[in-house]
């Protein structure tokens, strides 16, 4: 990754090698973990079961304590992986899920600095009152509660001071890392991955592009009355300072909290996925990041969506045959699929369709018999062991990178699915959207 990521200059030579090697270090001594339990012969699969999970709970430990302890692209990482309830241990998600809104945040004297070189003042006399203490603190910003001149009750989200560069050096750290893995284990190459977060990493430090997005996703969810964005106040917006509509709202995957606010949370699932089908089979266009900490409930219920850094537009084209990708996995029609990879611009190694039938089936596979709208382990288990075997033989070489928020957001919801114990059936949902995109498109051709 020769070229800057972020437009950026990373951090001083002696900051970067210091941050690469707390990375290098803790990545080396969690691979070497889980490799000693995997090469023990002797023990038995109960032993070896409880190995791992204590195993879990060692790694998710020491992924916090660096996370904590570095901050910027790791507590996204670490974020990501919390997420995760569909496929990832429990032990690592119970660990990691307390860097879901609970960073730990910083002083308010940056905080007031930067308000002070973004919006010409210093907060007390920005807004009407602020706030010291923030309501919450994620990876490269932190939200403080205020009152606007008029009267208004709104949240300022502050980046922080330097975090663009941070990113820029975590980005060159980790891509090397990730390289480093793709030799020692081909079966695990992310090298895709981390190219797409340094795509769509710089657009997250654009406070203004978020904005625009929030009101793009606002307007065109508009009809919906189960769907709410907060409202942008642009008079104390700028690249790095955004401020918008202060919402109170449940956490969504507090489904406690739901239920006892009389909040049906299978309702809140069904809402959820609906609202995403829309933006990406319909729109084109849609919030990319629906990790617990950026989406609320309200009675009603009504879905708040908050924090549109990631965002993602999906082209016309991409977008209509994604479309017919999509009937094309859940009808498990095996031709369709494969002419849908082939359009979308998957490629591999060998021209042999084999393994994109595979992945295609996968896709349903994974929600098992009953149609899940979240993955179950066990099955994702069965599924992943047959993929795997394939890639080995014929690995993937190309995969477009629209595709590749598509499925960060899938998985997403898949493990608040879970979380949120939904009974939605995926294709009866999914299939009306597609089908009427589909049906639509060929109306107009004729």
């Amino acid at each position: 990754m020769a070229a800057s990521p972020t437009g950026h200059r990373p951090l001083p030579w002696p900051r970067r090698i210091w941050r690469f090697w707390l990375v290098a270090w803790n990545f080396l001594a969690i691979y070497l973990g889980y490799k000693r339990i995997q090469k023990t012969p002797w023990l038995s699969e109960a032993e070896r079961t409880e190995r791992y999970r204590a195993r879990h709970r060692v790694t998710g430990e020491r992924l916090y304590r660096l996370a904590v302890r570095l901050q910027g692209l790791l507590i996204k990482a670490c974020q990501f992986l919390s997420s995760r309830a569909d496929v990832a241990p429990p032990e690592l998600v119970a660990v990691l899920s307390r860097l879901q809104d609970a960073v730990p945040p910083r002083s308010y004297d940056e905080v007031a600095a930067q308000i002070r070189r973004e919006l010409g003042g210093p907060p007390e006399e920005v807004f009407g009152s602020f706030e010291r203490e923030p309501i919450a603190a994620a990876s490269l910003a932190q939200v403080h509660r205020a009152k606007t001149h008029d009267g208004r009750d709104v949240a300022v989200k502050v980046q922080y001071q330097g975090i663009a560069r941070v990113v820029e050096t975590d980005l060159r750290s980790i891509a090397l890392l990730i390289r480093i893995l793709a030799r020692i284990e081909p079966k695990y190459d992310f090298r895709m991955l981390i190219s797409e977060m340094a795509d769509y990493t710089p657009r997250e430090l654009e406070f203004v592009v978020e904005g625009e997005s929030a009101e793009r996703v606002a307007r065109e969810l508009a009809h919906r009355k189960d769907v709410r964005v907060p409202e942008i106040v642009w008079e104390h917006t700028s690249r790095r300072v955004l401020t918008m509509e202060y919402i109170d709202g449940i956490k969504i995957s507090a489904t406690d909290e739901l239920v006892a606010a009389g909040v049906d949370p299978d309702v809140v699932a069904r809402i959820m996925m609906e609202a995403y089908c829309e933006q990406i089979l319909v729109n084109g266009f849609f919030h990319a990041d629906p990790h617990p900490g950026n989406l609320l409930v309200l009675p009603g219920p009504v879905v708040v969506f908050l924090d549109f850094g990631m965002s993602k537009n999906l082209p016309d084209d991409f977008r209509r045959t994604y479309n017919r990708f999509t009937l094309a996995v859940l009808s498990q029609n095996d031709s369709a699929m494969l002419k849908g990879f082939q359009d979308l611009g998957f490629r591999t190694r060998h021209d042999d369709p084999e393994l994109l039938v595979a992945l295609g089936r996968s896709f349903f596979e994974s929600a098992g018999p009953e149609q899940r709208p979240y993955a179950d382990a066990e099955v994702v288990g069965e599924v992943n062991e047959r993929l795997s075997r394939l890639l080995s033989e014929n690995p993937i070489t190309e995969v477009p990178s629209d595709i590749l928020l598509i499925l960060r957001v899938l998985g997403l919801m898949s493990g608040l699915q879970k979380r949120l114990d939904s009974t939605v059936d995926v294709a009866d949902t999914i299939t009306p959207f597609a089908q009427a995109q589909v049906a639509g498109e060929a109306a107009g051709a004729s």
